[in-house]
C-alpha cells in the first residue's frame, strides 16, 4: 500500500475514538446519519455545556476557601484561669490630696460640681476622711453593758467614725462604750525622725486615737529600739526603754531641768501639772504639738483673693493718670513700662463689675486697724486704730478702708499683699500664675458642663492623666496594698496566701489590681461549684473613696494567665453587701490563618505596648491607637502604655490634651486612616462569665475584719458596707472545643469534578486514557495514543480466557491495531 500522510492519519485517530471511546455519545453521534447524527450531536454539545458550567461553580467553590467549624465537648484536665481583681475606687483619698496634680484636679472637679448646681448654696467642699475616734457621751446600763443613750445617767466614752459615713437606722453608730475613769490614755505611735508621739484612748486592749500628738520637752531625746521606746535626757546619756505601748499619759509635777517629773493625781493640765509618758513612776515631761499652718507666698495669697467668692472689695496697686482737675484714673500702659513707680497708684477694685475707682497716690492711703469688715470686704475707718484687731488699708481722703492680710512676718511689706492690676487686667500682660490656672482650668475640660455624671467623668479622666506625671513610688504609695484589701482567700476549698499567690500590678484606670494564678502556673479544680474554685473577701474601705468615684465595690476580670488584663473594657463589677459569684466556661479556639482564615499565628509585633504579654485583638487595637496619638501629637494617651520611647501628655496642657480628643475620635470614627490590622490570633482560649449575688453576710455573729469592740449587728453592716465576697469557679468540669478545618479541599475538588464528568459526558478514568498523549518511541508513529496499550494489555490477558472476537470490518480499526508503522524521512510506510 501506498504512504499515508500525517493529517490522513489524525483523521483515522479520531475515527477510532469515535467508534470506540467509552464516552457517551460520541460514538452513536459516529454511527448514526442524516438528521439523527445532528440530534446526537445537539445533545452531546448541551451535556458539555452543562458539565462546563458545573466545572466554573465546583472550581469557584474552591477557590473560595471555605471552612467549617467543629464543635466538640472534652471531658479533660482544665486550667484555671488568671483573675484580676481591683477595688472601684482608684486611690485613697488621704494619700492622693497630698500630692499637687492629684490635689488640683479634685478641687477643680469640686467647684465644678458645685457651679452646676445652680439651687445650692455656693461653698467649697473637702472630702474628708472617716477615722474611728472616741466620743465622750452619756449611757445608760443596759443587761450590764453602757449603750450610748441620750437620757442616760453614766458618763462614758465610746468608739465612733468621725463623719458618720456608716451609720444605721437609729442614727450614728456607737460600740464599745465604757465609763471614762476606765479609759487610760497611752502611746499609740512614735515619730522618732520629729522626736513626736501620737496618744491613744485604751481599754483593754481597744486603743483610739484621740488626735493629740506630744513632743518630748527639751533636752530629752526619744528612740526606738524595735518595739521598745527609749528616753534620755540628752544624746548619749543613760537611756530609760520600755515597750512603747506600756507608757502611759499622765499628769506630773516638780519637773527638773532634764525633764524627769513626779506623777500626780491631777486630771488636767495646768500651770503645776504637766503631761508626762510614764512608766512604773518614771515620768518625763512632754509639750503639745501645735500644727503650724504652711506659710502662703505672696504669688499665692494673692490668688486666692482673685478667686474667692467672699471678697468682693480690693485694694489693688494700678496704673494711673493723676491731674489736679480730675484726680488720678486707672489706665492700661505698655508691658515696657509695668511696675513704673511713678505712675503707681492705689485704687478700690470692685470684682463684681470690675471697675477700678476711685483712686489716688500711695501717699493718700495709710495701713491701720479697724473695728469690723463685712463679708465683701468693706471696714469700717476707726479714729483709734491701736485697740482694733482686723488689718485694713484706708483711702484717708474719703476715710473708705478694705480688708488685706495681716503681715506674716516682720519682713511682710505691703507690696507682698496687696493685688496688682496688672496681673488681672485682660488687655496687658497676664500674670504667671493666673495664666497658669486658666490652661490648667480648660485642659480639665469643666467649663460649659453641667451634667454631673458627665463632670465625674471628666474628673476621673483628669485623674489618670495626674497621676501618670507620678513616680512608680507614688503610684504605689497612694494605692491600696494586698493585706489591706484582699482580706480572705481560698482555692479548691483550701487556704491560699495572699502575699505569695497574688500579682500586684497598676492599672491606669483601677490603681492597684492583683492577679491571682499567674504564680501558680498550671492549677486546676478538682470539682465544680463556687466551694472549690476561688473565694476571696475583699475590703474597700470606702471611708477613703475618691469623690470622683461613683460605685462601691470591685472590678473583676478573668483572662488567660499570659495575657494582660483589660478591667476597664472586659471587667465585671461586684457590689459591696453582696456574695457575687462568677461561674466560667472554657471555649478553646482553633482558627485556621490564611488563605482560609483571617488570624495570626504570632502576631505580636515591636509596635506591641504590653511587651510581656501575649498577643491579643484588644492589646494590637490600643497599641495601634497610641503609635498614632505619639506620632501626631508628640505625647500618648496616659490610659496606655507609652509607645517605644514616647512619654505621655501632661494633665495641665489644653493643647496636647485637644489633640488626643480629636485623634481618639478620628481612630474611633475612621479606624482605618490609621493603618491598623489587628486579627484574631489562632489558638485563643475565652472564657464565657455568667453572674449571680445574694446578700452577703446572711446574719450577725462573724465578728472578723470589724474594729475590736464593735457589737455583732453594728458589724453585720460595718461589713455590708465595707466589704464584698467574691466566687469565681467552673460550673462544669468539661469544656467546648471549636476546631476550624478546611470544607473544600482537593480531594472534594477531584470527587466532583469525577462525578460531574461521569454524570453529563460519561466520561471515566478510562476515558482520560483513550485521549491522553503518551511519549512515542522514535521507532513509532507520532500519532499514535494510549489506546495501543489498553488494546494490547486486554488482548494479552483476553487470549487466554476467552476466544479472540472477530476482526473489525472497519478499516481505520485494522490500521490501528494491526499493522506496524515505520517512521521514516519521506512518510509512512505500509508493509504486510
Amino acid at each position: 500500500m501506498g504512504k499515508i500522510s500525517l493529517k490522513r492519519a489524525i483523521e483515522l485517530d479520531v475515527v477510532d475514538f469515535a467508534e470506540h471511546t467509552s464516552a457517551h455519545g460520541i460514538p452513536r453521534a459516529y454511527v448514526s446519519t442524516g438528521w439523527r447524527r445532528y440530534m446526537w450531536l445537539l445533545c452531546f454539545l448541551s451535556c458539555l455545556s452543562c458539565f462546563v458550567h458545573q466545572a466554573y461553580l465546583i472550581v469557584n467553590r474552591f477557590n473560595r476557601n471555605d471552612i467549617i467549624v467543629g464543635v466538640e465537648i472534652k471531658f479533660e484536665e482544665i486550667k484555671f484561669p488568671a483573675v484580676t481583681i481591683c477595688n472601684m475606687n482608684p486611690y485613697k483619698n488621704s494619700a492622693a490630696r497630698e500630692l499637687g496634680a492629684i490635689r488640683n484636679a479634685l478641687e477643680a472637679f469640686e467647684m465644678a460640681i458645685d457651679k452646676s448646681d445652680g439651687n445650692a448654696h455656693s461653698r467649697k467642699k473637702r472630702a474628708t476622711n472617716s477615722k474611728m475616734i472616741s466620743i465622750d457621751l452619756m449611757c445608760k446600763d443596759e443587761r450590764g453593758m453602757l449603750m450610748a443613750h441620750e437620757f442616760g445617767h453614766v458618763e462614758c466614752t465610746c468608739a465612733t467614725f468621725d463623719d458618720s459615713d456608716v451609720a444605721d437606722d437609729d442614727g450614728q453608730m456607737f460600740w464599745n462604750c465604757h465609763s471614762r475613769t476606765e479609759w487610760s490614755h497611752k502611746v499609740c505611735h512614735v515619730a522618732e525622725e520629729h522626736n513626736q508621739l501620737k496618744t491613744c484612748k485604751c481599754h483593754e486592749d481597744v486603743c483610739i486615737e484621740d488626735g493629740t500628738t506630744r513632743q518630748m520637752t527639751w533636752p530629752l531625746q526619744m528612740t526606738r529600739n524595735g518595739t521598745k521606746l527609749c528616753v534620755s535626757p540628752e544624746a548619749g546619756s543613760p537611756r530609760y526603754c520600755a515597750q512603747a505601748q506600756k507608757f502611759e499619759m499622765t499628769t506630773c509635777r516638780n519637773c527638773d531641768w532634764f525633764g524627769k517629773c513626779e506623777q500626780s493625781d491631777g486630771m488636767e493640765e495646768s500651770e503645776e501639772n504637766s503631761v508626762c509618758i510614764c512608766h512604773h513612776g518614771n515620768c518625763f515631761k512632754t509639750r503639745n504639738v501645735v500644727k503650724k499652718r504652711k506659710r502662703r507666698t505672696p504669688e499665692k495669697r494673692v490668688h486666692e483673693r482673685l478667686l474667692s467668692r467672699y471678697e468682693g472689695l480690693l485694694a489693688v496697686y494700678s496704673h494711673c493718670n493723676c491731674t489736679k482737675q480730675q484726680g488720678c484714673v486707672s489706665t492700661s500702659v505698655p508691658e515696657s513700662e509695668l511696675e513704673n513707680s511713678n505712675k503707681t497708684c492705689l485704687c478700690f477694685y470692685n470684682k463684681k463689675n470690675e471697675q477700678v475707682w476711685p483712686c489716688y497716690k500711695q501717699v493718700d492711703w495709710e495701713e491701720r486697724k479697724c473695728s469690723r469688715c463685712n463679708t465683701l470686704g468693706d471696714c469700717v475707718y476707726t479714729e483709734k486704730p491701736k485697740k482694733k484687731t482686723i488689718s485694713c488699708l484706708c483711702a484717708t481722703p474719703i476715710r473708705m478702708c478694705v480688708r488685706i492680710d495681716p503681715p506674716q512676718t516682720n519682713m511682710t511689706t505691703l507690696d507682698d499683699r496687696l493685688v496688682k492690676f496688672w496681673d488681672i487686667q485682660p488687655s496687658t500682660t497676664m500674670s504667671p500664675i493666673v495664666k497658669k490656672k486658666e490652661e490648667r482650668d480648660k485642659a480639665y475640660g469643666y467649663s460649659g458642663v453641667k451634667d454631673r455624671i458627665a463632670l465625674r467623668a471628666k474628673a476621673m479622666e483628669n485623674i489618670i492623666f495626674a497621676v501618670d506625671a507620678l513616680t512608680e513610688e507614688q503610684k504605689w504609695k497612694i494605692s491600696y496594698n494586698k493585706s489591706d484589701f484582699i482580706m480572705k482567700c481560698s482555692f479548691n476549698g483550701k487556704e491560699c496566701n495572699v502575699k505569695h499567690d497574688f500579682v500586684e500590678y497598676l492599672d491606669p484606670t483601677y490603681g492597684a489590681c492583683f492577679t491571682y494564678g499567674q504564680k501558680l502556673g498550671n492549677i486546676t479544680n478538682e470539682r465544680s461549684g463556687p466551694a472549690y474554685g476561688l473565694r476571696l473577701e475583699v475590703f474597700v474601705n470606702i471611708t477613703e473613696y475618691l469623690p470622683t468615684t461613683e460605685a462601691a465595690g470591685v472590678r473583676l476580670t478573668v483572662h488567660a494567665t499570659d495575657e494582660q488584663p483589660f478591667p476597664d473594657t472586659l471587667g465585671f463589677s461586684a457590689p459591696t453587701g453582696f456574695v457575687s459569684s462568677f461561674g466560667i466556661k472554657l471555649k478553646s479556639m482553633i482558627r485556621l490563618p490564611a488563605p482560609y482564615g483571617d488570624c495570626v499565628k504570632e502576631g505580636k509585633t515591636e509596635d506591641f505596648i504590653y511587651t510581656h504579654k501575649e498577643y491579643n485583638t484588644e492589646g494590637c487595637q490600643r497599641s495601634c491607637i497610641q503609635k498614632h496619638l505619639s506620632q501626631t501629637c508628640g505625647c500618648g494617651d496616659p490610659r496606655f502604655p507609652p509607645y517605644r520611647e514616647s512619654k505621655n501628655c501632661p494633665v495641665d496642657d489644653p493643647y496636647k490634651r485637644g489633640c488626643i480628643k480629636k485623634e481618639m475620635h478620628v481612630a474611633t470614627r475612621d479606624s482605618k486612616k490609621l493603618g491598623c490590622s489587628c486579627k484574631q490570633p489562632c489558638n485563643q482560649d475565652v472564657y464565657s462569665v455568667s453572674y449571680s449575688a445574694s446578700r452577703w453576710p446572711a446574719i450577725a455573729g462573724d465578728l472578723s475584719g470589724c474594729p475590736l469592740g464593735m457589737a455583732a449587728h453594728h458589724c453585720l453592716h460595718y461589713k455590708r458596707e465595707q466589704g464584698a465576697m467574691i466566687e469565681v469557679y467552673f460550673e462544669q468540669l468539661n469544656y467546648e472545643s471549636l476546631l476550624e478545618s478546611e470544607a473544600y479541599g482537593w480531594s472534594n475538588l477531584l470527587s466532583d469534578f469525577g462525578g460531574q464528568l461521569g454524570l453529563w459526558m460519561g466520561v471515566s478514568v478510562i476515558t482520560i486514557g483513550e485521549v491522553s498523549p503518551t511519549p512515542v518511541p522514535l521507532d513509532r508513529n507520532p500519532s499514535q495514543v494510549a489506546c495501543f496499550f489498553f488494546e494490547m494489555f486486554i488482548s494479552v490477558f483476553s487470549s487466554k480466557r476467552v476466544k479472540r472476537r472477530p476482526a473489525r470490518k472497519s478499516f481505520s480499526s485494522s490500521l490501528r491495531c494491526s499493522t506496524d508503522y515505520n517512521l521514516n524521512k519521506d512518510g509512512f510506510n505500509l508493509d504486510n
